[in-house]
């Protein structure tokens, strides 16, 4: 007697659920990156409903971490225990807040404008500064400690030391200490106001206006970035 050919075995479905309904359980308020699981009073008193609540918490978990690693970023995953005749169990997978991503971004932007400025020609290290305006590596990283020289730091590049604050006599760029102390000591801001065209120096950079002998003029401009009038 020839025997029976075997059931084929259906493959199991791979597919992502959006929720698993637990026996005897009400599923309710699904959502894309959410499923809240509710239980009510006694639904998962056996064995049977106990497990199958455990596979589909466990699920989320796996699809959050997949999700995660899908993304590259980070997932928070939450349990909410709602209290009274309703406990639930509700895991949400949230992208993580957005303002914190687009800071990060913003973060990361900034470093690479950083790295691109200081690999840039005109930025050398204390060692090769001191010459042009004939001081020691140490006398300059102690003139920058004090505001007499513009220092530029890096993440990984030291100390960058922009060439253009020396003037054709060879020395330090005048007025630059007061130029600190009126703008609270930052050389990042120091940099960017040097740089700067101001209507209060007719259009001129805060570098182009120094060199040509008018502090008074640039400290007045620097007074009105430091009380938030930007020109």
């Amino acid at each position: 007697m020839p025997l029976a050919p075997h059931p084929k075995t259906k493959a199991p479905d791979r597919r992502r659920p959006t929720a698993v309904p637990l026996a005897g359980v009400p599923l309710v308020g699904v959502a894309e990156s959410a499923a809240e699981f509710v239980i009510t009073p006694g639904a998962a008193q056996t064995s049977r409903d106990r497990r199958a609540w455990v596979r589909a918490l466990l699920k989320r978990v796996e699809d959050a971490a997949d999700q995660a690693g899908r993304s590259g970023e980070a997932m928070d995953l939450t349990i909410r225990i709602r209290p009274a005749a309703e406990p639930a169990t509700a895991s949400p997978v949230s992208r993580g807040d957005a303002l914190d991503r687009q800071l990060v971004a913003a973060r990361a932007r900034g470093a690479v404008r950083v790295a691109e400025i200081l690999s840039a020609s005109d930025m050398i290290c204390a060692r090769d500064f001191g010459p042009l305006v004939g001081m020691s590596h140490e006398t300059v990283n102690q003139k920058r400690r004090t505001g007499e020289l513009l220092g530029l730091r890096g993440a990984t590049r030291g100390y960058r030391f922009p060439i253009w604050q020396v003037t054709p006599q060879g020395l330090p760029l005048p007025g630059l200490k007061a130029l600190f102390e009126m703008l609270g000591g930052d050389p990042w801001t120091v940099y960017r106001f040097l740089l700067a065209r101001h209507n209060e120096l007719a259009g001129e950079t805060g570098l182009e206006a120094l060199k040509a002998g008018r502090s008074e003029t640039v400290l007045g401009a620097a007074r009105n970035v430091s009380a938030g009038a930007f020109a």
